[in-house]
């Protein structure tokens, strides 16, 4: 019994122990409660309370309110929001802290991103801009790229034109290249994976938590490789400590029916006729017997006989919808979120559109107090319908807005079915603009799925390992079918009957990132440290085949194998790329601040000039800090000087085998009397091919006065690009015209200004007035280009319009200079209605036998007396001088006002739609209204008297202008300013939901493209259909972009 006393008594013991060390540990917990409001007294839903050095967190709910528990009286809990300053409050003895969080103007401790980690904004050294995601989601977008034009200072946003799901090209501080298919887009981070290839259609903008924008190469060099172009670094949404959360997120949009540009109406289309036609033309046609007259129809019966504009056949207003619902939250170990999203938008061109569904899933796991695993899922499906109209399908006549444009407007009699005819034989052989879109089917379908997982593991206090993998997979599927209702399917106009064709692009690309980062501070010495690894694999396949003369045309595309193949094409390349990188910092007290990377770059591309290597160093000091600078008691509150160096790389060549001799099928060669099929050399590889390099200088200077309520930067720049990755010409004895080497150079420098102010803060219901203003200069300058070579010529449509000159900025449009229209004083006349062009009057290049009153005339620049190719000059700019954007943004009672303004100043377009609407030469071809002030001769009347005809200089008489030459006159200043986007929204108030069980609700309206103000006479000055650094200002036949109107919904749960 004694034995049993002793065992209970050591059970009661022990368990007296361990309950003694449970209150103990209980009553380490300490749980503190309170309220997070703003300086108005208004709660602040979802600030970031977190207890400091740990990673216990947790954010206030719908009415301000928080509860979280600290381990001890010494902890410090520290209260975050965007667009407050961060406060940090001891705990003490204190059970409940109610916190005021105070507006931060400059808000010098937002974290930024940086690369392969992240830093407050106050301690950069680089030049660094963070896109405000609130004001880029208020304009209704299929992908974020096509809402950031005017939002950055330095960044410039070109769409080709306004067709559904058309993605933008994005250039960092002008262009690096001199070629004539590609702008230098900018390397992608993508929550911490690099590609440059982002297809930014394959994210949900309201997915996206931040967007940072590396400028300078002190910032982008630690991506050394990919990174000369400038580097976007996007983070998307994650889950949060919380209970779960349900937000929707949708709106509808109503897109206008496109303004019209000014075609002849039926009356004015047959005046031109009579001008163009015989009298026997015109009889056959439009002056035939009409069955409703009882007679012949006149010119005058035409003021009355309807006629068709076909822009009101054609275009259309269309809807446009987004729906996005989300859900996150979690614990503090595990904490998720996901999305899905439905988007669709009709064209404003019927039989066009563009379809979107996208679902995303991440989860974030504490496994242990060090070690913490996360996973990231994106997946996209993409349909666009309906061809793009800036592509043809043969000759200049054949680009399908032309057709809109310059189909004939008017029937030749009761009989004529304008409507149901394809192709109109008697004019250039223009085709029914609305039997082409009907009957054509044009449709790619993009899938792409993201997959990316992380690991880190804090090894020790100060020293973090992280893992990244990223895989992902993305396939374009494109399906064409053209019946014999469609010039290109009717077996009249075509070799090819019925046809159609297939294409599968298939991309799976994957990286694998290690990482080791170290911190340490030090009294009032920060240190930091990064070292890491990379390898990545690129991998792309290509499948296409199509088929013509199909007999089954009833079954449309899915009748490909009952026609005869035409061409079946494979590919398939593979790139690979491993980099080691390492960067250090340091600063004393955030006023000197010291940053150094450094990366090597090992690329398949290169086989035998693998390794490219890429340093860079910054420096920043912060005035403002200074004792001697004395600015404690003055307006200044913030100043601080950067400057920065560095290198960063390219291996775009635009052939992964661009070193190796390549072989390919396909050839016939004579061997015994006989064509037998052979393999053949189809490239000359160039064992000397090396990276690209750019080397960039940036000094910058952030301010702020007025306690920050005016804030903002300045940066000037100068950017040297060297053994540029070009085709250049070899000799013809090689058998070939032309090889891939390292040649010429490139140099961009540049001004950016951004300021913001908060104009107005107070005032009964809390009235707030604030403005962002940025503003960029660049101007471009081509260095050297292939040893002996003084200029580069690229051709749209028509031969060499554009000019790559060295000394001159890219861009550059090139031809003659128009000179008005020969008039009679320049002719002698040897005989009645005979004239010959004076000897002192020069040619238009051509015979000057041919030349007559009313003929194009062209200046002769270097005075030898004739027009010859040597008279050709520059004649247009297709780059801004410089561009920007400001918002004005107004908050009263919950409502809010944003206004936001774009432009672009000093920038030519080539407007081809006005070389063929006012060409002249095509019978039956509509025109543009301004044709008709072209060059009319005298005419003798019966009696001998004489009327005199318009000797006007705008434009020469019916089929006298030039073919293939370029000229000035259809170069258009297209500076603009637009009205881009106004939003008026409503947020109700937390205390009125509160009851309903709803956490937030905003609704709005808002127009986008309101208005342009502009010289431009196109449809749109923001439009270049063949957008690369050589041919950047050219429009021709492309999408319009229209005015639209936007209700949406924002609600929280």
């Amino acid at each position: 019994m004694k034995r049993n006393h002793s065992v209970s008594f050591k059970r009661a013991s022990s368990l007296l122990f361990f309950l003694l060390l449970s209150l103990t540990a209980l009553q380490a917990q300490i749980k503190i409660t309170g309220t997070v409001t703003d300086e108005t007294k208004e709660t602040v839903i979802g600030a970031n309370i977190t207890v400091k050095g740990t990673t216990i967190g947790t954010i206030s709910d719908i009415n301000g309110k928080y509860s979280i528990e600290v381990p001890n009286q010494k902890a410090i809990l520290v209260f975050s929001f965007i667009g407050y300053t961060t406060r940090e409050i001891p705990v003490g003895k204190n059970k409940v802290i109610d916190v005021v969080m105070k507006e931060d103007g400059v808000m010098l401790n937002e974290v930024v991103a940086i690369g392969y980690g992240s830093a407050k904004k106050g301690d950069l050294a680089g030049s660094v801009a963070k896109v405000d995601m609130e004001e880029l989601n208020k304009t209704p977008v299929a992908s974020f790229d096509q809402a950031l034009g005017g939002r950055v200072a330095g960044v410039q946003v070109v769409s080709g034109d306004g067709r559904p799901g058309s993605a933008a090209n994005i250039v960092i501080r002008g262009s690096n290249t001199v070629s004539d298919n590609s702008d230098g887009s900018p390397l992608y981070v993508i929550d911490g994976f690099a590609t440059d290839d982002p297809n930014a259609a394959a994210y949900n903008p309201s997915d996206i938590e931040s967007m940072d924008i590396l400028k300078d190469a002190s910032a982008t060099a630690i991506y050394g490789a990919r990174g000369a172009n400038g580097v976007i670094i996007i983070t998307t949404k994650r889950g949060k400590e919380s209970a779960p959360r349900v937000t929707y997120d949708g709106y509808f949009t109503w897109q206008e029916q496109p303004q019209f540009l000014d075609i002849m109406n039926g009356k004015q289309f047959m005046k031109l006729q009579t001008e163009m036609l015989t009298e026997k033309e015109l009889n056959d046609t439009y002056f035939g017997y009409s069955e409703a007259l009882g007679r012949k129809r006149t010119l005058a019966d035409y003021d009355y006989i309807p006629y068709y504009n076909w822009q009101d056949e054609v275009y259309r207003g269309a809807p446009m919808t987004s729906h996005n619902v989300s859900l996150s939250g979690g614990s503090k170990n595990t904490r998720y979120s996901s999305s899905i999203s439905y988007y669709n938008q009709q064209g404003v061109i019927i039989n066009s559109s563009y379809e979107s569904l996208k679902a995303r899933l991440t989860l974030d796991q504490n496994i242990s107090k060090s070690v913490k695993f996360g996973a990231t899922m994106n997946f996209a499906n993409n349909l666009s319908k309906g061809s793009a109209p800036s592509q043809s399908g043969g000759g200049t006549s054949q680009y399908y807005l032309y057709q809109v444009l310059a189909y004939r407007p008017v029937t030749y009699n009761e009989k004529d079915d304008l409507i149901n005819n394809m192709v109109d034989e008697s004019g250039n052989y223009p085709y029914n603009p609305m039997k082409t879109v009907q009957n054509s089917y044009d449709q790619t379908r993009t899938r792409q799925l993201n997959l990316n997982t992380y690991l880190t593991w804090d090894i020790i206090k100060n020293l973090t390992f992280k893992a990244t993998f990223n895989y992902t997979w993305r396939q374009d599927v494109r399906r064409t079918f053209y019946n014999s209702d469609t010039y290109q399917g009717d077996p009249k106009y075509s070799a090819s009957g019925v046809n159609g064709n297939f294409s599968d692009k298939d991309r799976n690309s994957w990286s694998n990132e290690y990482t080791l980062n170290y911190k340490r501070r030090f009294g009032d010495h920060n240190l930091a440290g990064l070292l890491g690894a990379s390898l990545s694999s690129d991998r792309t396949t290509v499948m296409g085949a199509g088929s013509g003369l199909i007999t089954w045309e009833s079954l449309g595309f899915w009748g490909l194998d009952s026609g005869t193949p035409r061409s079946i094409t494979t590919t398939s390349v593979e790139s690979k790329l491993m980099s080691y990188f390492a960067r250090f910092n340091y600063d004393w007290k955030s006023r000197y601040i010291l940053i150094a990377t450094i990366r090597a770059d090992g690329s398949s591309r290169f086989p035998y000039n693998k390794w490219g290597y890429f340093p860079s160093a910054s420096f920043a000091w912060r005035l403002s800090d200074e004792p001697f600078m004395n600015l404690e008691d003055t307006f200044v509150s913030n100043l601080k000087l950067r400057v920065g160096w560095g290198a960063t790389g390219n291996n775009n060549t635009y052939n992964d085998y661009a070193s190796s001799v390549l072989y390919a099928t396909g050839q016939n060669y004579a061997f015994n009397n006989m064509l037998t099929s052979a393999i053949y050399n189809s490239q000359i590889g160039n064992r000397n091919l090396k990276w690209e390099t750019t080397y960039q200088t940036n000094i910058g200077l952030d301010f702020g006065f007025f306690n920050n309520r005016i804030n903002g930067e300045i940066d000037i720049y100068n950017k040297d690009t060297k053994d540029l990755l070009l085709y250049a010409e070899v000799p013809g004895s090689l058998g070939f015209s032309s090889v891939q080497q390292n040649i010429g150079s490139i140099n961009n420098r540049g001004l950016e200004f951004s300021i913001n102010t908060v104009n107005f803060v107070g005032g009964k219901g809390k009235f707030k007035w604030t403005t962002n203003f940025n503003i960029s200069f660049n101007k471009s300058k081509i260095t050297g280009l292939s040893d002996g070579q003084e200029s580069r010529y690229s051709s749209v449509i028509t031969t060499n319009n554009y000019i790559c000159k060295v000394g001159h900025p890219l861009s550059e449009m090139y031809g003659y200079v128009y000179d008005g229209v020969y008039q009679y004083e320049d002719f002698n006349e040897v005989a009645p209605g005979q004239y010959v062009l004076k000897p002192e009057i020069p040619n238009n290049t051509e015979v000057r036998s041919n030349i007559q009153p009313g003929s194009v005339k062209l200046k002769d620049l270097n005075g030898d007396g004739k027009v010859t190719a040597e008279d050709q000059t520059i004649i247009g700019h297709g780059l801004p001088i410089h561009t920007g954007g400001f918002t004005n943004n107004f908050e009263w009672k919950g409502f809010d006002l944003s206004v936001f303004f774009q432009w672009s100043y000093g920038n030519d377009v080539i407007n081809y739609n006005r070389t063929r609407l006012e060409s002249l030469n095509s019978k039956h071809t509509n025109q543009l209204v301004s044709a008709a002030n072209h060059w009319t001769p005298r005419t003798v009347n019966p009696d001998g008297s004489i009327t005199e005809g318009n000797y006007t200089n705008y434009l020469c008489a019916p089929n006298r202008s030039l073919t293939n030459i370029n000229t000035d006159r259809e170069i258009e200043d297209a500076s603009f300013l637009r009205l881009k986007n106004v939003q008026l929204g409503y947020s109700f108030p937390t205390k009125m939901l509160k009851n309903l069980k709803i956490r937030s609700l905003r609704v709005y309206v808002s127009a986008q493209n309101i208005w342009t103000w502009t010289k431009y006479t196109g449809y749109d000055p923001e439009v270049s259909t063949r957008n690369s650094a050589m041919t950047r200002g050219f429009d021709y036949s492309s999408y319009p972009r229209t005015r639209s109107y936007t209700f949406g919904v924002k609600l929280g749960l």
